[in-house]
Parts: structure tokens; C-alpha cells; sequence
């Protein structure tokens, strides 16, 4: 092309960008064709996964020359990227609700993806009329900032509400739940938390290359930087669905109202507030529940006969404590007796922590260390020296 020698641009950063996407596309096909999927979030995931390497295969065409040995490469429409933050919200929607369904009026999230399909095929129909790269046309200098300019402001916005919805899952967790290992998702707000970060970097960065630089790539800076986010883009698109198979649990449990929203409970007397705290204290007490690591509110609300709403609304504002950390104070304080007690001495300490209810060696030292203000080695040591 015009007597310059056309090569096929192999390094070992682009080859490493090109492994990652190969990963992403089999992660994205065990997702899809996953028959464990009961809520289908594995499908979700999936696409997502497949439009982000579809992205970064268009990416690696330009990179490794292939566009310029194989221009018919390029004839093909390779960028969704407004999809991109409607199917995380909808994955985060289906991992923190029961029975999640996306309603037949979602597809109107979608349309910003139906009009960067068609813009994208303009380009390609100019492009193929006038024989040239599309990036060559003058259609290109207006339309790819244009796609960029919405991926942008459509993956920051789904992003931050996909981060609030996890919030609010995790503040009912903690209501509900005395152990969070099989459903948090504080793995899935860091990833997402990340993602935003780097699209976000990615972006700008694309947009400045595409109208500043043209895809000039002889300043060393620029490269390292771009090559750089490519990457990071790669391997944490691939970690999500890593994580995604990794973790496939879901919660079943149907949500309530709020304590707060029970009008009711605030016209309880101080007698009856009393009574009631007795009874929750009695009962960790005496049939020590907190020994169960599968406890959840409505189990101990069983046990308590009483309404799950009533005890969350007596925990929260009488005894100032969620049920997670109601309980697990519980555990701490049988923890450390059972430390002090030479019948116990010949146990490590993660024995005797799974003994006394926790199910998880991260949770053990997060909640001994917020409640005593040490990690449980120091406390134990501290102890022996007394």
C-alpha cells in the first residue's frame, strides 16, 4: 500500500493482549452454555464478555496490521460498547434479587446500542464504496468519537447505579445474614469499581488518539499508556468472568420491608422493648444459635417466635446493632473463653473460631479486630503473657 511493505505486527505485549482475549471468549462460552444458570446471570455475564473482546479484537486487527494485509476484516461491525453498562446493571440486578426477569420495556436500554450498530455500518458501506480503511474516511472523525462520547457516559452512569444496587444487597446482608461469605458481593462492587476506573481512563485516552494523533503511534509515552489500559482491560474483563464461574451462588430468600418502614414497632412500650431484648439475649444464651454458621435472621426469628421485622427493628435501634454484628459478638466472646480455657489449648486459633460459628478465616480476623481492637494472635498472645 503506496510501496510501503505491509508486516504483521506481533510482540509480546500484543500477544499477550491476544491470549487474554482468546480467555475471555472460553470464559464467555462456559458462562453462556452453563446449564447451572437458573437465573440466567451466567448469560448475561457472558455477553458482556463477548462484546468487551469483540472490542478489543477490533483493537488487536489495527494493532497486529491485519487490517491493511486483510482489509474485509474490518467489514464487520465490532463495537457494542453502550451495551456494556445496561448488561452489568442487569447481571448485578439478577446476582442481589430473587426470581430476577428483565421486564419486556429493558430493550429501550438498549437502544443507544441499535444506533451505534447503524453508525457503524454507514461507516463500513463508505468505506468499502470508496475503497479505503475506515478509519481513513472522513465519516470516522465524527463518528467513532461520537460511539466513545456515549460508551462513556452510558458505562459511567450504569456502573455507579450497578455499585448502588450492591450497596443496598449489602446493607441487607448485614440485617439479615450472621455470616456473608456465600452471599456478599463486595467482589463483585471492587471489580466493578475497578472496570469504571479503567473504561473511564480508556476512553478519553481512545478519543484523544483518534482526533489528536490519528493513529500515530511514534510517541513512546502514548504507546506504553495505551498498550498499558489494553491490558488491564483484558485481564480484568477475563477476572470478572473468572469470578462470575467461580461464584455461583444466589439468594433465595424474599425480601421485606424494612424495620424502619413498620410504623408499629415504634409505639412499643418500654416494657415491651425490654421483654423483647431479654427474650433475644436469653436465647443466644441459653441455646447458644450463634454456634449455627448458617444463622440467618429469619431462623432466629423462628426460634424467638416472633416477626423478623420486630427483632431487626430491636437490634437496630435498642441495641444499636445489626444482626451480623449482634451476633457475631456472640462468637468473639465465645472465641476468646474457649482461648483462655486449657481444654482448648491444644487447638489453633482458626479451630476454635470454626467451632464457634464463623465459616471464614477473613471474616474471623476482620470482626475480631473491629470488635477488640487487635487481631486475635496479638490478643491470644497477649493473654498467654498475663
Amino acid at each position: 500500500m503506496n510501496g510501503q511493505e505491509i508486516y504483521f505486527n506481533l510482540n509480546p505485549v500484543n500477544f499477550l493482549i491476544v491470549s487474554g482475549i482468546l480467555q475471555i471468549f472460553i470464559v464467555s462460552a462456559v458462562l453462556f452454555f452453563r446449564k447451572d444458570d437458573q437465573l440466567h446471570a451466567g448469560k448475561l455475564l457472558a455477553i458482556t464478555l463477548f462484546i468487551v473482546g469483540l472490542h478489543l479484537t477490533n483493537l488487536m486487527l489495527l494493532d497486529l496490521n491485519l487490517d491493511n494485509m486483510y482489509p474485509f476484516l474490518l467489514w464487520l461491525p465490532y463495537s457494542y460498547l453502550t451495551a456494556i453498562g445496561p448488561l452489568i446493571f442487569f447481571y448485578t440486578k439478577s446476582r442481589t434479587e430473587n426470581r430476577f426477569k428483565i421486564s419486556s420495556k429493558a430493550w429501550i436500554h438498549f437502544v443507544p446500542v441499535i444506533i451505534e450498530w447503524l453508525l457503524q455500518v454507514v461507516q463500513i458501506i463508505f468505506s468499502v464504496k470508496q475503497d479505503v480503511i475506515y478509519y481513513n474516511t472522513p465519516t470516522d472523525f465524527i463518528i467513532s468519537p461520537i460511539i466513545y462520547i456515549s460508551a462513556a457516559i452510558s458505562i459511567f452512569y450504569y456502573l455507579k447505579r450497578s455499585l448502588a444496587v450492591i450497596k443496598n444487597h449489602e446493607i441487607w446482608v448485614l440485617k439479615n445474614f450472621s455470616n456473608v461469605k456465600e452471599v456478599t458481593l463486595a467482589w463483585l462492587y471492587k471489580l466493578i469499581a475497578y472496570y469504571r476506573i479503567l473504561w473511564m481512563l480508556w476512553i478519553p485516552v481512545v478519543i484523544i488518539f483518534l482526533l489528536l494523533f490519528r493513529f500515530q503511534l511514534q510517541y513512546l509515552g502514548l504507546v506504553i499508556i495505551i498498550y498499558g489500559l489494553i491490558l488491564s482491560i483484558t485481564y480484568l474483563t477475563y477476572w470478572i468472568g473468572l469470578e462470575g464461574l467461580r461464584r455461583t451462588n444466589f439468594i433465595y430468600i424474599t425480601r421485606r420491608r424494612l424495620p424502619s418502614e413498620n410504623k408499629s414497632y415504634t409505639n412499643l412500650s418500654e416494657k415491651e422493648i425490654k421483654s423483647h431484648i431479654a427474650k433475644v439475649k436469653q436465647l443466644m444464651n441459653d441455646e447458644k444459635l450463634y454456634l449455627n454458621e448458617h444463622l440467618n435472621l429469619r431462623d432466629f426469628a423462628d426460634k424467638a417466635a416472633a416477626d423478623p421485622n420486630l427483632i431487626s427493628y430491636i437490634l437496630n435501634t435498642h441495641l444499636h446493632k445489626n444482626f451480623y454484628e449482634f451476633v457475631n459478638s456472640y462468637r468473639i466472646e465465645e472465641v476468646k473463653k474457649k482461648m483462655n480455657d486449657p481444654k482448648y489449648a491444644h487447638l489453633k486459633l482458626m479451630a476454635i473460631a470454626y467451632e464457634c460459628g464463623f465459616n471464614s478465616k477473613a471474616t474471623f480476623n476482620r470482626v475480631f479486630l473491629k470488635m477488640e481492637g487487635v487481631s486475635p494472635t496479638a490478643y491470644k498472645n497477649r493473654q498467654s503473657r498475663l
